[in-house]
């Protein structure tokens, strides 16, 4: 059975287009999304400049994979956990290797899946979803997206994206998980002097990508139609929690720096989002634990695994802090 060619008939897709709850619950997701990579940029810079060179690299990477994140999930509704796919889904150029099985549900990747839980068992309802060695029929998919809602040259702008992404991984992989570089980041002959270079050009690759990022951001929020005619509500719950929430909670963390503060403000400012005073408790609710279910799961899920771990370390470990 072929995959849809319409990004309207996937299942991911209705599944955000289902309820109003379920639409301010994908404005947030995308709003979380677009913070966390905006957070890894600062904490990228901010490592480099602490010559906590790995680390800067790592943070860096991070913020171009939530970015790519970012960008399929408003366009598909869903995006691959693994980085590999994510890379082959946004990458301009053809990649090789085997197609993977196919999933047995309706959404085109993993996260949705797993977010949700869903197990569908009418089985007349069930298309099989596309696995992600097969997830380049994807693409223009998400460019036909970026272009119905007004990003400037998409095709220029993904394939930039998605060869800085391709590029970042396998070395990122390299730094974070061979120990015998990890261990020679410091006063080697050699590595030390390709770490700088790999925390410079990551924290470039980051630095020279989030305005893409925070350009389909925008214009999701201007122009896509899931969203209501009438959002000031969503730009007042936008504004505040950018600024009050967000912009506070990122800068504690840059350890004082009046640049990356600086810098930081600047970013935040790219956000179209105005003071509009409209109230938005209703947004809160839609998004709260006791509507957002799967967000109160995940958050559930997150706690009860650090219990395990404390209690697994209370058990075998020793006291050494």
């Amino acid at each position: 059975m072929s995959m849809p060619v319409d990004r309207n008939q996937l299942a991911s897709v209705t599944h955000w287009r289902s309820s109003q709850e379920r639409r301010s619950q994908r404005f947030y997701v995308a709003f979380c999304l677009l913070t966390s990579s905006i957070q890894d940029l600062m904490l990228g810079l901010k490592e480099r400049d602490d010559q906590n060179l790995n680390w800067s690299a790592t943070c860096s990477y991070y913020s171009l994979v939530h970015g790519g994140r970012l960008v399929t999930f408003l366009a598909l509704g869903d995006f691959p956990e693994s980085h590999s796919s994510l890379r082959r889904l946004l990458a301009q150029e053809a990649h090789g290797g085997h197609t993977r099985p196919v999933p047995d549900d309706d959404y085109p990747f993993d996260w949705l899946r797993g977010f949700t839980r869903v197990a569908q068992t009418n089985q007349a309802q069930r298309r099989p979803g596309v696995g992600v060695g097969r997830d380049r029929r994807f693409r223009p998919m998400i460019l036909g997206y970026l272009g119905q809602i007004g990003v400037q040259d998409p095709d220029g702008k993904l394939a930039r994206f998605g060869r800085i992404l391709d590029a970042a991984g396998p070395v990122r992989n390299d730094s974070n998980y061979e120990a015998l570089l990890i261990a020679h980041e410091h006063r080697h002959v050699a590595m030390t002097s390709a770490f700088v270079r790999l925390a410079e050009n990551m924290a470039r690759a980051a630095d020279s990508s989030i305005p893409f990022a925070i350009e389909v951001f925008n214009r999701y929020f201007q122009g896509d139609p899931d969203l209501p005619p009438d959002r000031q509500d969503y730009e007042s719950f936008l504004h505040d929690y950018l600024h009050a929430r967000i912009l506070e909670a990122i800068r504690r963390k840059l350890g004082g720096s009046t640049d990356l503060e600086r810098k930081l403000a600047d970013l935040v400012a790219m956000i179209e989002a105005r003071p509009t005073g409209a109230p938005y408790g209703h947004l809160e609710e839609q998004i709260s634990m006791s509507i957002f279910g799967n967000k109160a799961r995940l958050m559930r899920d997150f706690d009860s695994r650090i219990a395990s771990l404390g209690s697994v370390v209370a058990t075998c470990g020793q006291h050494v802090i």
